[in-house]
């Protein structure tokens, strides 16, 4: 990286007093203002008080430098996968500092359109760590990630992470998440330019008129094994991820599958999931969705699913 491409001590002064809200609406970054604080439309797990203090519930970030805060936004939703570029972004951005070779002003990559391919991550040779991980680890059915893997909803990356897409009405990908395989606590993040209103689907009967959103993928699959393990038909609802507790997923959902009039949410039994749950429930509710809320036993349905299988062992084939 050029010389130029650094802050100065005065930059960064700068940059560490900027209010961070009024920064975020002045480049286009939408929130929503909610009695003494800003909540994120993109993620509306953001929350921005006022004196600059900031929580990221989903992300699991909280504090009150507005540098720290807008890196992280560089890195999740404008295509940055290098922590320090998006750092030094971050701080002459905040500072009035003109660096268009850091970060466009237009900040286009938030609406990469439909037609230009989402670079995915290259495959692996197979999907030997990934059915282990999901179907050892996370106890999901073997047959249905088997399926998914054939339908090319899930594959494993030559980093061996597990991840999981979503495909648009043309067949493209659109979305894409990762989750690493290999250590106790595996990473996640989307793929960057990832449209996050594109959700990752399980896909029940065509004719299906109902559908149950849940907040990750692996929730999706879990709980269809549960149905499998206890003899029903899974393949009666649709199943979807929002990606977190945002009903963009969700919206595009019902407005591509308009015979769908039932909606279950799933979302994790936790005070973020059933908060967001009641705010959803009660959209639907208003536009003459029949709506139910789903509760885990523990706080999501692959932990119910990991209490319930943990001495239950599969075979797998490699694919």
């Amino acid at each position: 990286m050029q010389t130029k491409n650094y802050y100065t001590r005065k930059e960064y002064e700068s940059a560490k007093s900027a209010n961070i809200a009024d920064f975020l609406q002045s480049i286009g970054y939408e929130l929503v203002r909610y009695n003494s604080c800003y909540k994120g439309k993109l993620h509306d797990s953001l929350v921005i008080h006022d004196d600059n203090r900031y929580f990221w519930n989903s992300q699991g970030l909280s504090g009150h430098s507005p540098i720290e805060l807008y890196t992280h936004i560089l890195l999740n939703d404008y295509g940055y996968t290098n922590k320090k570029e998006a750092y030094i972004a971050a701080v002459k951005q905040l500072a009035g500092v003109s660096s268009e070779n850091i970060v466009p002003a237009s900040l286009p990559t938030l609406a990469r359109p439909p037609n230009i391919p989402l670079l995915l991550p290259t495959p692996y040779i197979n999907n030997k760590r990934v059915i282990a991980y999901l179907c050892g680890t996370r106890k999901l059915d073997y047959e249905i990630v088997s399926e998914l893997l054939h339908e090319k909803k899930i594959y494993e990356d030559e980093r061996h992470n597990a991840i999981f897409i979503a495909y648009d009405r043309e067949n493209r990908p659109q979305n894409a998440f990762m989750r690493g395989t290999l250590s106790d606590v595996p990473f996640k993040r989307n793929i960057d330019l990832s449209d996050k209103s594109y959700p990752f689907t399980l896909s029940g009967y065509d004719n299906s008129d109902s559908v149950i959103c849940f907040e990750g993928c692996c929730d999706c699959i879990a709980h269809a094994s549960i149905y499998k393990n206890n003899g029903l038909d899974w393949r009666t609802s649709h199943r979807i991820s929002l990606d977190g507790v945002s009903c963009a997923g969700l919206e595009r959902f019902l407005r591509e599958n308009p015979q769908v009039t039932k909606v279950s949410v799933a979302l994790d039994n936790d005070p973020t999931g059933n908060r967001a749950a009641d705010r959803i429930m009660k959209e639907l509710e208003n536009k003459g969705y029949e709506v139910e809320r789903e509760l885990s036993q523990y706080k999501d349905f692959n932990v119910d699913l990991t209490k319930y299988n943990d001495d239950f062992e599969q075979e797998w084939e490699v694919y």
